[in-house]
């Protein structure tokens, strides 16, 4: 190793990018030395304990000294573009052996495919497949929810799911909701959709995501833009001067836009709960007016008896 690089490592201080390139052509000899072709699980695992042991010399962070996501992605990245570029020229090393399958039997094929699936989907959640049903409750009871849940929706609309009974049949009917999105084929979208039109909602899919992570979404999002908020704040503000006339435009447009406060997934009965109409008469109006189209319901027109 360079006398620079094991200074650096020693003080723990950022390494020069020549030393560290040294380092990761010295790391991925010795990993060839046990396998030709480390793969992705070899090489994340090396970074790791590299970052782990020398924090400061390697590890990813801002120019205040913060660390940004999971603090040895760009060394994992240099080391397996580094294995790719070793052995770019001998192709028995590169490509990977498929596993063996019986070619006769198709349904051991799909139990494969949908394990393979499982395994991969599953990563990180509490409560992937639930198999205990909620107290009291059976198949047809479940169904019976959510039968209760589309027909809420369709009364009422998305504004709904901020009620207590939509609240209470959603978690009624999670492990319901799980059976469905865990079949396999997978179902569409639109069939999930019709099936559980709260969960493409923003309440509806927060607290889905929060039983199956045991993570709130809201609340994790709310802390990571207090720390890095004002650094993408920032960012966009530098690169105002490099935007084209096209962007402009569009976020011009966008500002405008904003105004509208009518929603596309409105329904008759939430809009008279929701917005409160002027006692001055109005004219509502769908159209073009000043050759500006509006996409919405708008109150423009003004009213005068004289």
């Amino acid at each position: 190793m360079p006398e620079r690089l094991l200074l650096a490592m020693e003080k723990g201080c950022l390494a020069h990018p020549e030393d560290r390139r040294v380092l990761i052509r010295v790391t991925v000899e010795a990993m060839q030395a046990h396998c030709k072709n480390p793969n992705k699980a070899a090489c994340t695992e090396v970074a790791r304990g590299i970052v782990c042991k020398y924090p400061g010399t390697f590890a990813d962070k801002t120019g205040e000294g913060e660390q940004l996501g999971c603090g040895y992605y760009s060394l994992f990245r240099q080391l397996k573009t580094r294995v790719e570029h070793v052995n770019r020229e001998n192709v028995s090393h590169r490509i990977r052996q498929p596993r063996k399958r019986s070619s006769d039997d198709s349904s051991g094929d799909d139990a494969a495919i949908k394990r393979s699936r499982t395994d991969v989907d599953s990563y990180g959640c509490k409560k992937w497949q639930p198999t205990d049903l909620p107290q009291g409750e059976t198949a047809e009871s479940l169904e019976d929810k959510r039968k209760i849940l589309v027909n809420i929706f369709k009364s009422e609309g998305p504004t709904a799911v901020e009620t207590m009974d939509v609240e209470k049949n959603m978690e009624f009917t999670y492990i319901y909701q799980r059976h469905m999105i865990n079949t396999w084929p997978p179902p569409s979208l639109c069939e999930v959709q019709e099936q559980w039109p709260f969960l493409f909602t923003k309440r509806g899919l927060c607290s889905h995501f929060c039983m199956l992570t045991d993570i709130d979404i809201d609340t994790r999002l709310h802390e990571a833009f207090l720390t890095k908020g004002r650094r993408i704040v920032n960012f966009f503000l530098n690169q105002r001067l490099k935007w084209n006339q096209g962007i402009q435009a569009l976020l011009r447009e966008m500002e405008h836009e904003s105004t509208n406060n009518q929603q596309p997934t409105s329904t008759k009965m939430s809009v008279e709960q929701e917005m409160t109409l002027p006692t001055t008469p109005r004219v509502i109006m769908l159209g073009r007016v000043d050759d500006i189209e509006v996409r919405g319901l708008r109150l423009k027109v003004k009213w005068s008896p004289f």
